[in-house]
């Protein structure tokens, strides 16, 4: 059996619900192939070993834009699963102004995604409003429960069932204002060339977990429970929420793809800017 190295930046449903899906399936088993996951977070772009694929696609446009010969070849979500929650009076994403936030840090895309979605209501994150980056959702969350923070960017690590019960107000879900593909599959470009049929079957593979997801609320509910400590009561609504953040067959735009590159080029202040295939390596979807 083929081992295959799969990495990621957050083991949560947004990069990781296809794979895990894929497992439970028996997809890899029956390609002959094995799987394993490494985490990435803390690993420098250009540390990035030729042979590691990794499913967090935000990180590898980034990373191409910055000059990594990174191709995203699969779009498993193109409307990033991230929300915005508060607390207090903050209702709309207008009401944070003057506001303190929990965000990523600044080297996530997250962070630059949040902020382009306060700057698309009027908000500049860096002077109408301060920002408190943390490591991780725990941290976020905990901010924001503590009252430390007024708002809090949230992954899909915690089901927006939960947090609704919690009192938290859920302000967006990112992806309903931003459309960038942020994860599915990307492969360093000398891999790509050098082993494009092994490649192409990871890339079967995941499809197949993709069509779980939209086709098998049953498995996507059993998933999230076993992988992602969702609670059996919510598992169900959880799974038919995240499934409308799916693409339907792993590709996205070339609108999508190109105004991705031009959002997170202007954000991370590089230039001059790819065209839209030079990243992606797949068919655009009409």
């Amino acid at each position: 059996m083929e081992t295959v190295k799969l990495g990621f930046k957050a083991f949560d449903p947004h990069e990781l619900l296809c794979h895990c899906a894929a497992v439970e399936a028996g997809y890899y088993q029956r390609r002959g192939i094995a799987a394993e996951l490494f985490d990435l977070t803390f690993t420098a772009d250009a540390d990035l070993p030729e042979d590691v694929l990794q499913v967090s696609c935000g990180a590898a446009l980034a990373s191409a834009l910055r000059g990594q010969p990174q191709k995203i070849v699969f779009v498993a979500v193109d409307r990033p699963m991230f929300w915005i929650y508060a607390r207090g009076r903050q209702h709309r994403l207008q009401d944070l102004a003057g506001k303190k936030m929990a965000t990523y840090p600044p080297a996530a895309p997250p962070h630059h995604l949040a902020n382009m979605v306060l700057a698309r209501h009027g908000i500049d994150a860096g002077s109408d409003m301060t920002l408190r980056p943390a490591r991780d959702d725990t941290a976020r969350l905990g901010l924001l429960l503590s009252g430390s923070v007024d708002a809090a960017v949230i992954s899909s690590i915690v089901a927006p069932a939960k947090l609704e019960q919690a009192g938290m107000r859920r302000l967006c879900l990112v992806g309903d204002e931003i459309r960038l593909p942020t994860t599915g599959l990307a492969v360093h470009a000398a891999y790509l060339e050098r082993e494009a049929e092994r490649v192409q079957q990871v890339v079967s593979i995941l499809a197949g977990g993709l069509a779980l997801v939209h086709g098998d609320e049953t498995v996507t509910g059993a998933v999230l429970q076993k992988y992602f400590a969702v609670e059996k009561q919510l598992a169900g609504a959880t799974a038919q929420y995240f499934r409308g953040c799916f693409t339907r067959d792993g590709r996205t735009s070339e609108t999508i793809a190109a105004n991705a590159i031009g959002a997170m080029g202007r954000s991370l202040g590089v230039a001059p800017l790819p065209a839209w295939d030079e990243v992606y390596s797949f068919p655009a979807a009409p």
